[in-house]
């Protein structure tokens, strides 16, 4: 039982691993179903034997021989890569190949025509040559025998006659046909390399005359990685010459700029100052102003006497200005010419510059398509050589391989036979009895699985582990089936445990309004509550049994036709001492649902108005609700009631349909919730019910002959009246115990 609002308190931090289902049980379920068993076997026998009779009335025979395989391959050759293993594992796969090889559906095939008369032994004359290459396939089979180097073959067949001389003929053709597949693949891989060599050698003779061709025209004597162009020189030349040119062009184009007025102000007052410059060191122009101005000297000495009136004055003035003109005429005449040269030597040098750069640009343009030539034809011969070369490494590898095939032709190879077959001198098999044998063991095989296979797909609740793996938690009880009799004893017990789990809740927490439902109709929800009512009412306690099922309810409540019950109670119709129907015999104190028109309780909301009373007058008020998922009722007595528990009925319940059971209640959050678990069956197998049935048996006999030896011992030693009395005493005592044991049997299951 566990409670839902002191589970995070009392749950521990790890909970302990769930038991074991115990579901599969063998040998129980082969004697539940002991005549579905016997009855397979007997028929399975009754087809199987006869019909393997029939089939296995021929006797077989068996061949054999061995095939060698070698781990290297005995060469003529020096060495040869192609023929070499390198690994065990290689030689192994080689092995699971040939091992393959030998049935192989050509090698049979040529084996069937040359087998000469011995073919119509695997070829009658109604069976076709693909039917009978199968025939003689299924027959054959060959396996590596471990740690050695053989390969065994084996040929199984009903006659003893021609079977050796099978097996040889098709292991010749198998190592004939291995040993052109494996190196030789003679004519063809000869021809085909033949006809290689002949193309190789025409090709390389057709790329020697073009290389030599090439040799001429370009005046060389090989084609390798060490021969210079020599346009590449001439070439790196003519490009560092251009580089230079177009250099200078670019200065001189910068040296016009810096003059040029169309170029700026910058530029005027540049080439200003360059001509005044050359202007001031002018020798000419500087000596022409020395003798003017000493002129002018004169001049002015002839004037200073003069006065302004005087008619040389005036002259002599005259000629002052002429001399000062005919300077500023001089100095601007050389300015101007000064200019102009300055422009006309950098306009020169810029034309000069251009000319020289596209003269070299012309003649860099005809050496590198002089090279351009030069190099594709010189390209196009190391490609002719290159390509000759290839070839001929070519050629060698195909001359040594026609000389490798040819010499090796007639080498051992890998494969050889180590021992043929041998005429067989008597069958080694067949014959009815192990076939016989066989259909029989199948039948007692069959007749002993498929009940098991029965029980094990069946998914039906049968055990209390079953019902602890799927809740999470153990069951508050689990209950034999009381219908069985050596259950009695221990039903009681059980019941006795559960009713006194009950008893130490409702001291403990006060739980004395317990629920009880089942997962499904015929739980059996109405008899454990009786059974129930009785077990606490002989511990002293008062207790009444209220049926809240008006899906279904059970005559054992009833007390006439017409008993007003629960129903009438909610809707106000009874009172609560007319609703009370007192024990009589082995029914406790109980109030019965009533007249259910509809199926289901009324008036939720006066639940706890119309039975809280009950709890003045009884301890423990136990509530018999119905189905769990066919009753909404159910759900809501769940929260009405202090403990809530689930009757989960063995052999009938699936457990889909007990995790619903329990969602819905859990929804319901009961303050207590727990699980009981019905109708256990004991195992004849042993098991711990089987050893208690047993214990309680022994028990209840060893009682009964203590009773029967004080019977004995008190007629031995006593007169015939004391006998008399002793005996009706004893007798007392055992009515007494017969009584209390009828008193203790449960009543029927509802």
């Amino acid at each position: 039982m566990t409670e839902s609002n002191r589970a995070a308190q009392d749950a521990p931090a790890a909970p302990p691993p769930l038991p074991p289902s115990g579901a599969f049980m063998p040998l129980v379920s082969i004697r539940d179903h002991r005549r579905l068993a016997l009855t397979l076997m007997i028929v399975v026998a009754a087809i199987g034997a006869p019909l393997a009779w029939y089939k296995s009335r021929a006797y077989t025979y068996e061949v054999f021989a061995s095939i060698y395989v070698a781990p290297r391959f005995a060469k003529v050759l020096k060495s040869d890569q192609e023929l070499e293993f390198q690994s065990n594992s290689q030689y192994q796969q080689y092995v699971e190949q040939q091992v393959r090889n030998i049935g192989r559906y050509d090698i049979v095939r040529e084996t069937l025509a040359q087998l000469g008369p011995y073919r119509t032994m695997w070829q009658p004359p109604e069976l076709s040559e693909r039917k009978a290459a199968l025939r003689l396939i299924k027959a054959l089979s060959a396996r590596a025998i471990k740690n050695t180097y053989l390969i065994s073959a084996t040929l199984e067949g009903n006659q003893a006659d021609g079977l050796a001389e099978t097996l040889n003929t098709l292991l010749r053709v198998y190592l004939e046909t291995m040993k052109k597949e494996d190196l030789y693949a003679s004519d063809e891989r000869l021809a085909n390399l033949r006809g290689r060599q002949k193309t190789l050698d025409r090709v390389i003779q057709e790329k020697s005359v073009r290389r030599t061709e090439l040799a001429e025209l370009l005046g060389v004597t090989g084609f390798d990685g060490k021969t210079q162009n020599p346009y590449e020189r001439l070439l790196q030349e003519s490009s560092t010459a251009l580089d230079e040119a177009h250099r200078k062009l670019i200065v001189a184009q910068a040296a016009l700029d810096a003059y040029d007025p169309k170029e700026g102000a910058a530029a005027r007052l540049a080439l200003e100052a360059a001509a005044l410059q050359i202007v001031a060191n002018d020798s000419g122009l500087n000596s022409l102003k020395y003798h003017l101005w000493a002129r002018r000297g004169e001049l002015l000495n002839e004037i200073s006497g003069l006065s302004p009136q005087h008619p040389l004055r005036a002259v002599a003035e005259r000629k002052l200005r002429d001399l000062e003109q005919d300077v500023q005429t001089a100095t601007t005449n050389v300015m101007e010419a000064t200019r102009t040269q300055l422009l006309e030597q950098r306009r020169t040098a810029l034309r000069e510059a251009r000319q020289v750069e596209q003269a070299l640009a012309v003649q860099r343009q005809g050496i590198q398509e002089r090279a351009n030539w030069f190099i594709t034809h010189f390209n196009e011969g190391m490609a002719v050589a290159q390509d000759m070369d290839r070839l001929q490494s070519q050629l060698n590898a195909v001359s040594e391989r026609i000389d490798f095939l040819t010499l090796e032709a007639e080498a051992p190879g890998f494969l050889r036979l180590q021992s043929q077959a041998l005429p067989p001198d008597h069958p080694t098999g067949g014959g009815p009895r192990k076939p016989v044998a066989l259909a029989l063991v199948a039948a007692i095989g069959l007749g002993l699985i498929v009940p098991v296979a029965l029980d094990f797909t069946d998914r039906r609740i049968k055990t209390a582990a079953q019902a602890h793996r799927l809740l999470g938690f153990a069951p508050l009880a689990a209950l034999l089936d009381q219908r069985e009799a050596q259950n009695r004893l221990v039903w009681i017990d059980q019941m006795r445990r559960l009713t006194l789990a009950l008893g130490q809740e409702k001291h403990e927490h006060d739980t004395r309004r317990i629920a009880l439902t089942a997962v499904r109709a015929g739980g059996g929800v109405t008899g454990l509550i009786l059974d129930l009512a009785r077990g606490f009412a002989r511990d002293g306690l008062r207790v009444i049994a209220v049926e809240a099922n008006a899906l279904k309810p059970d005559q054992r409540y009833m007390g006439g036709p017409l008993t007003p019950g629960l129903i009438d109670l909610l809707n106000g119709e009874a009172t609560l001492d007319r609703v009370i129907l007192p024990a009589e015999g082995d029914l406790p104190d109980r109030i019965p649902v009533g007249l259910a028109l509809q199926r289901h309780l009324p008036l939720y909301d006066r639940f706890s108005q119309a039975l809280d009373p009950l709890l003045e007058r009884y301890d423990i008020v136990l509530l018999d609700t119905p189905p769990v998922l066919l009753s909404a009722d159910t759900e809501y007595l769940a929260r009405y009631a202090d403990a809530m528990l689930l009757l989960v009925q063995a052999r009938h319940t699936l457990p889909g349909e007990m995790k619903r059971a329990v969602r819905l209640l859990e929804k319901a959050n009961p303050r207590v919730f727990g699980a009981i678990v019905t109708g256990l069956r004991v195992y004849k197998g042993g098991g711990y019910y089987a050893e208690m049935v047993r214990k309680y048996r022994e028990s209840e006999e060893a009682a009964n002959r203590l009773i029967q030896a004080h019977l004995n011992i008190g007629a031995a030693t006593a007169g015939a009246t004391e006998t008399g009395q002793r005996a009706s005493k004893w007798g007392k005592v055992g009515r007494l115990f017969k009584f209390r044991k009828n008193r203790i049997k449960p009543s029927p299951v509802a």
